[in-house]
């Protein structure tokens, strides 16, 4: 099925942001649509790899309009670029500029990989018409999670290594830096865990940690989810040992309408090899197919 690239401008608080919307050629009205957000670095609407804009391509063939755009300072938009956390205006512009260029969307879902993955957490819940999240690896670094998956999945490998003892017995190895980081980890799980106190339906977030944010905001968020998780990267691990340490994102994963993972265990964090990128549209197309007809369809 053949597409058309649909280039869009359109404004937010004083700034003109930039879009580009894939609409599929020959098809009635679509009532569902993903909206691609940039991520890491910033990046741009293009996408690392050149992978957002592989992705509106191809789902649009598969009859689903995409549009990816870019926020305010960055790529082609104005103003300066206010961070992943605080980008609830962007994205809200965004939907109403895909909305008007692709009438009859009722039913729009959230893409995005690292830290858009993280907006969308933070935000979706607050968005009308939001009821899907497709997200790879989502951003949830601080110096605790970090340290953690640095010494589970990065110092343990390296042991098993070969090279490894061999700078170690020709003293070209300094392990005083990875002793600390070790023993802090330790030290913290030894240390009673602070409980982090519930957060009650209405009360406001905003100046919570993010990722305290983007568990209340899964906690919030009555839709479907996708995630894709890369076994070469270590924010993927550092979620993952978030998640295990606290029942709380588990409960709030759960609470989802449906919660669907795949792990590519060959994948880095960006899914930069062709066939990391064609196996995560392909996931990405079937769950989009296989989602329930949106509520105004027929």
């Amino acid at each position: 099925m053949s597409s058309s690239e649909v280039p869009v401008t359109f404004e937010c608080e004083g700034e003109t942001l930039l879009g580009i919307v894939h609409v599929p050629d020959g098809l009635p009205a679509a009532s569902r649509g993903v909206l691609a957000m940039p991520a890491g670095g910033p990046q741009y609407r293009g996408g690392c790899c050149r992978q957002l804009l592989f992705l509106g391509r191809r789902l649009a063939a598969a009859g689903t309009p995409v549009m990816r755009f870019d926020y305010r300072g960055i790529g082609d938009g104005s103003g300066d670029f206010v961070g992943f956390t605080d980008t609830e205006a962007d994205i809200r512009a965004a939907i109403d500029t895909f909305r008007a260029t692709v009438p009859g969307l009722s039913e729009i879902v959230l893409w995005g990989g690292c830290d858009a993955a993280s907006a969308s957490m933070i935000h979706a819940w607050k968005l009308p018409g939001v009821t899907g999240l497709a997200l790879g690896n989502p951003y949830v670094h601080t110096e605790e999670t970090g340290e953690q998956a640095m010494v589970k999945h990065y110092y343990l490998q390296r042991l098993r290594e070969p090279v490894f003892w061999k700078k170690v017995f020709s003293l070209r190895f300094n392990p005083l830096p990875a002793l600390a980081t070790v023993g802090r980890v330790l030290k913290r799980k030894l240390s009673p865990r602070t409980q982090i106190a519930a957060v009650a339906p209405r009360d406001d977030v905003d100046g919570l940690p993010y990722p305290l944010r983007m568990r209340v905001g899964m906690e919030r968020f009555n839709g479907h989810m996708l995630m894709l998780m890369s076994g070469r990267s270590i924010v993927s691990k550092e979620f993952d040992e978030l998640v295990a340490a606290e029942p709380a994102w588990s409960s709030a994963l759960n609470q989802c309408k449906s919660f669907t993972r795949h792990d590519l265990p060959e994948a880095d964090q960006a899914f930069s090899t062709i066939a990391a990128r064609d196996e995560v549209i392909d996931i990405a197309r079937d769950w989009l197919q296989g989602l329930p007809p949106p509520r105004d369809a027929d």
